[in-house]
């Protein structure tokens, strides 16, 4: 635990502690008195029955007193911090109150309570095989069933994955299906080439126009696409990294008029686009075109010229779905074992149920998931180093890494000290308040009868 740093009332209350802490110390006990006294009774009872006056002792009533009410004077804080700064002018600390075996106590139990909170969110063997196991078997079917590979002639053409889910794509969406989405979801971003742009546009043409216009980005699309169908404009970042939005005089009749009408129609364009040769990017695909860094390969490519490169020979949004089919096994088999595991350990299904990530409710959840998709990362590294084909990143993958790296970060730097500072905190405050009802009860039964006056 971080060293709390004493406030002013913290440091005034110290020393007022010690100040009266010593006064009790340096007064003489009245318990020698009172031993002296009973004893020298108990001699004159003894001497009076070995004169025979036994009986006599038995007739006599100790007569009580009427009860009075005594006056207990409470000094007011201020007082005794006034006395406390006369005798004790320097800052107070707690080394001067307690002694080195209580000091050596406090920090033991301290300890104690952070094992205690650790304990709770230790991992057992069960706990890292799974998501091991889950890293492991997710970067063996990405290595051998996805990315791309080669033919006999040297060309790139993606994998089993790639080619399972572009059958679905052809099941869901045959080429009729497309025409009619087609003549139902014109929009004012998708400019073929320049001829219709006011801007100069680099690069944009019927291929890789989709590549550049954010619109057409499965995410930012429901960003950007949706503005420029309000404000009847074309937002792209063209192949040097410039970042245009124009407005599409041409294409003003597809303007929308609500809102929901600019969803629908992003939506269903995209659609009609996924399941063409050129696909949708992957997402966030046209900001890599921000980055004209690097120097990459054989060719010397830079990151932009990279990314452009790997979309043109087919990592599309296709592509990027059967890359997620790994991504989704680890969610899946870490997820199902967790909530099993915690069912056959006695947690209740609410506790067990391993939906949604809160690494303050689930640490272990966060973490597992982290260790699993940090080992399919590392497997998919190792696959583009010895291929060295930059087709084989498995974007998705490293989406995920990303994610739970940060998740990962903010918990181990962030929550996970400050829950353990809590737990700490909170077991002392149970104590205190405990130590404090102590307290009430002994002054209660002291000024029982009294009379109690503030100083």
């Amino acid at each position: 635990m971080p060293k709390h740093i004493l406030s002013e009332s913290e440091k005034d209350l110290l020393k007022v502690v010690k100040n009266e802490n010593d006064y009790a110390q340096n007064t003489p006990s009245l318990e020698q008195t009172k031993k002296t006294i009973d004893t020298r009774i108990a001699e004159s009872e003894e001497l009076l029955r070995s004169i025979g006056h036994g009986d006599d002792l038995k007739r006599i009533e100790i007569e009580s007193e009427p009860q009075t009410h005594d006056a207990h004077i409470v000094r007011s804080f201020d007082d005794l911090l006034k006395d406390a700064n006369e005798r004790n002018p320097e800052e107070v600390a707690f080394e001067d109150i307690f002694s080195n075996e209580e000091l050596e106590a406090n920090r033991k139990y301290i300890r104690q309570l952070n094992a205690e909170f650790n304990t709770v969110h230790d991992f057992d063997t069960v706990d890292v095989i799974i998501p091991v196991v889950a890293g492991i078997l997710s970067g063996a079917i990405d290595c051998f069933f996805g990315g791309f590979v080669k033919t006999a002639s040297g060309k790139s053409v993606p994998g089993t994955l790639s080619d399972y889910v572009g059958k679905l794509f052809d099941n869901a969406l045959p080429a009729e299906k497309i025409s009619e989405l087609e003549k139902l979801a014109k929009v004012t971003y998708d400019a073929q080439d320049n001829r219709n742009t006011t801007i100069y546009v680099d690069t944009l043409s019927s291929y890789f126009h989709r590549f550049l216009q954010l619109g057409h980005d499965p995410i930012l699309g429901f960003v950007f696409g949706v503005a420029d169908m309000l404000r009847g404009t074309m937002t792209t970042i063209d192949y040097n990294g410039k970042f245009v939005v124009q407005f599409m005089e041409n294409y003003s009749d597809r303007k929308a008029s609500s809102l929901f009408e600019a969803i629908a129609k992003v939506f269903l364009h995209m659609l009609s686009d996924v399941n063409t040769p050129a696909s949708l990017p992957v997402p966030f695909m046209a900001l890599f075109n921000k980055l004209q860094i690097g120097s990459i390969g054989e060719e010397k490519l830079n990151i932009a010229e990279l990314v452009k490169s790997m979309y043109g020979q087919g990592y599309d949004f296709r592509h990027f779905c059967a890359m997620s089919i790994p991504v989704m096994i680890i969610e899946v088999v870490v997820r199902v074992s967790y909530f099993v595991k915690r069912l056959a350990e006695g947690h209740s299904f609410s506790e067990a149920i391993s939906v949604g990530l809160n690494h303050e409710k689930k640490p272990k959840l966060g973490t597992m998931l982290f260790i699993a998709h940090s080992a399919s990362t590392a497997i998919n590294t190792g696959k583009v180093i010895f291929t060295e084909n930059p087709l084989d990143i498995n974007y998705p993958q490293w989406i995920a890494f990303t994610r739970y790296s940060v998740k990962q970060l903010k918990w181990v730097l962030y929550n996970k000290p400050a829950l353990r500072d809590k737990y700490v905190m909170d077991a002392i405050n149970n104590e205190w308040s405990e130590l404090s009802v102590s307290i009430d009860n002994l002054w209660d039964e002291y000024s029982n009868g009294t009379v109690v006056v503030c100083d």
